[in-house]
């Protein structure tokens, strides 16, 4: 017999079980005691029972046996000290003190107990013993019989006799809840605004690595169940947690910052060699680079590298793409949007980007741009993503060379930014503009280039794969191999440009300047 036929027979004849209790024994607790826990065992049984017709009788045996360890127990529990006889003595100061401390304290324990009962049996005790609602009217609210109130009340109490005895400790989330980032790469990030708060942070950092219970959350985090419920529940439906049993479970991979340092010292000695050999066959490049069409040929040799360094090596990002794919991106819950979403147990301390913008194009798909933020050029270049697909088409008016339509603050912003020039709403964009024809031939120019650049970011993101395997729960490896290649080749990009700066092969301006935006004319 399942557990959940042999609760609806007793939930359909529970009166039976009172009955039996009120035959039994007088005091009303003692009868709410002995009926729950007659209860509880049989439901913990009934796996063991084979066919239903024998369920009754099967029911009374362990009726018999609940209340003879019953009265063994209340026999063997010593009498209480205020029903011993004693002559009335006042109580000293100090024996009022600590009466008051006890109390105080059982009050506290009470509370906590309460704090973490489940939603159903929080809210029936509740209304029964502090709203003073019977269990008819609880019934009826609750949409449930009389007889599983009665059985909801015994398990709070039965709940709360045990919490108040023990010792709970609270988890170091209580009081330092760490840092959770959340990163994303696909379209229509939701994730963002859901980690603005500290408590969904915590609690996926919380259940990472070990499955936790609401009851371990609420302890761990020192949130009380009543608004810890809610979360939970937000974050399943975002896909963020996953449930198993009682339990939940962190879905989505986090790069901790000890893992991240351990990979990047690994792999440090790669980039400075190839930095400098890609540089020295990109200057090489440049005199017919020069002869190509385009606005921004006449910059300066240290600002066109810029360029069309940032351009080989985004290039080579799609090249790693097409040789290794990353995989059908999950579609986000809402379903307006695909995407892999992962995190960061800092606050992106081992960030070398402060956001990428790939081939992104304008409503009218006549027109489209690209911005790497790459850290290390904080100072010459933010292209800031606030109210995206605004300045998206804002940037893509200046690329075609029209009036923009945009609002006021846009166009001053980029303006400020020095990313364009501006004559009223006319822009005039302060970056490479290439015609798609003339772009195609930089990019066969630069294959040499674009290759190298896949082939070591497809080696790097290969072995981060492995590594963050290593370091990921078993339940969520899958999801390793495809942000290794998002997260990895990217970085790859990032380090080439640092070590070509770092190197002073590549010279920041002390300017505002776009070093590495530039955008593509599909038509005239």
């Amino acid at each position: 017999m399942t557990t959940q036929r042999a609760s609806q027979l007793l939930s359909e004849n529970l009166t039976a079980i009172y009955g039996y209790a009120f035959g039994k024994l007088y005091d009303k607790d003692d009868v709410d005691d002995l009926a729950g826990e007659i209860v509880c065992r049989v439901l913990s049984a009934a796996e063991r029972l084979e066919k239903e017709e024998a369920f009754w009788g099967f029911v009374w045996r362990i009726a018999e046996n609940t209340f003879c360890d019953y009265i063994k127990k209340k026999k063997q529990s010593p009498i209480p000290a205020e029903e011993l006889p004693t002559a009335e003595v006042s109580p000293s100061a100090e024996d009022a003190y600590l009466s008051a401390v006890e109390e105080t304290d059982a009050l506290y324990r009470l509370r906590r107990e309460l704090a973490l009962l489940s939603k159903t049996n929080r809210e029936v005790c509740v209304a029964y013993y502090m709203e003073g609602k019977s269990c008819s009217e609880i019934a009826v609210e609750k949409k449930i019989s009389v007889e599983m109130v009665k059985y909801h009340l015994f398990k709070t109490r039965k709940l709360l006799k045990e919490g108040i005895g023990m010792t709970r400790q609270l988890g170091e989330k209580s009081y330092n809840p760490g840092v959770f980032r959340v990163n994303f790469w696909g379209s229509h990030n939701e994730y963002w605004e859901l980690f603005q708060r500290k408590l969904p942070g915590s609690i996926v950092l919380a259940a990472y690595y070990t499955a936790m219970t609401a009851q371990e959350l609420s302890l761990e985090t020192g949130v009380p169940m009543a608004y810890l419920e809610d979360e939970l529940e937000i974050l399943l439906k975002a896909k963020v947690l996953k449930k198993e049993g009682e339990r939940y479970r962190t879905n989505l991979v986090i790069l901790t910052d000890a893992y991240e340092k351990e990979f990047i010292s690994k792999t440090s000695h790669i980039y400075k060699p190839l930095a400098e050999k890609l540089f020295f066959e990109a200057k090489a490049l440049l005199p017919l680079v020069r002869k190509l069409d385009f606005q921004g040929k006449e910059y300066d040799d240290n600002r066109l590298l810029f360029a069309i360094l940032n351009i080989a090596f985004t290039q080579g990002w799609q090249k790693a793409k097409e040789d290794s794919p990353v995989g059908e991106m999950p579609p986000l819950p809402s379903g307006n949007g695909v995407g892999w979403v992962f995190g960061h147990d800092n606050d992106y301390a081992n960030s070398h980007f402060i956001g990428v913008t790939m081939k992104t194009y304008n409503k009218a798909w006549n027109a489209w741009y690209s911005a790497e933020n790459y850290k290390i050029l904080e100072k010459n270049q933010r292209y800031d993503h606030y109210c995206f697909p605004e300045k998206s088409e804002a940037l893509c008016d200046a690329i075609l060379g029209k009036e923009s339509t945009g609002e006021e603050w846009i166009l001053s912003y980029l303006a400020g930014e020095n990313i364009v020039f501006r004559e009223g709403r006319k822009l005039t964009p302060n970056f490479p503009v290439f015609q798609k024809e003339v772009f195609e031939e930089l990019v066969a120019l630069l294959e040499p280039i674009v290759r190298q650049t896949a082939d070591c970011m497809i080696q790097v993101s290969e072995k981060a794969a492995v590594s963050l395997a290593e370091h990921a729960p078993p339940a969520l490896r899958e999801q390793c191999d495809p942000i290794a290649k998002i997260h990895h080749r990217l970085y790859v990009a990032a380090f080439l440009m640092e070590a070509l700066i770092e190197e002073e092969l590549l010279a920041l301006p002390a300017e505002k300047t776009p070093l590495c935006i530039w955008g593509v004319r599909e038509t005239y």
